[in-house]
């Protein structure tokens, strides 16, 4: 199963950000799944912000389920990742610990 990490990214250090897109992505790896990260699916840091959320959407829509990490619900962006999962019918998740370990 693929899955999108949706994370705060506008307004946060980068550096923290990519260890946290790291770290899930480690954890989704690890229990069998396909991470897919903002970070990887739109890396220009010239593109506009336009540009980067209509990637990121483009790469969740593609996903079978979407991970919310911490914060997500003050991000503008989360939040908008948040309403096209939830208008397609993604699977979400709201912590880590939730995704099961595939067989």
């Amino acid at each position: 199963m693929e899955i999108y990490i949706s994370l705060p990214i506008t307004g946060h250090d980068i550096e923290e950000v990519e260890a946290s897109c790291i770290f899930a992505s480690g954890v989704i790896q690890s229990k069998g799944h396909t991470p897919v990260s903002p970070l990887e699916v739109s890396p220009d840091p010239d593109a506009t912000y336009a540009e980067h959320i209509g990637t990121d959407i483009t790469a969740l829509l593609a996903c079978d389920a979407v991970v919310f990490l911490d914060g997500y619900e003050y991000s503008k962006g989360c939040r908008l990742e948040y309403e096209a999962a939830v208008i397609y019918g993604k699977e979400m998740y709201f912590d880590l610990d939730e995704i099961e370990t595939t067989k």
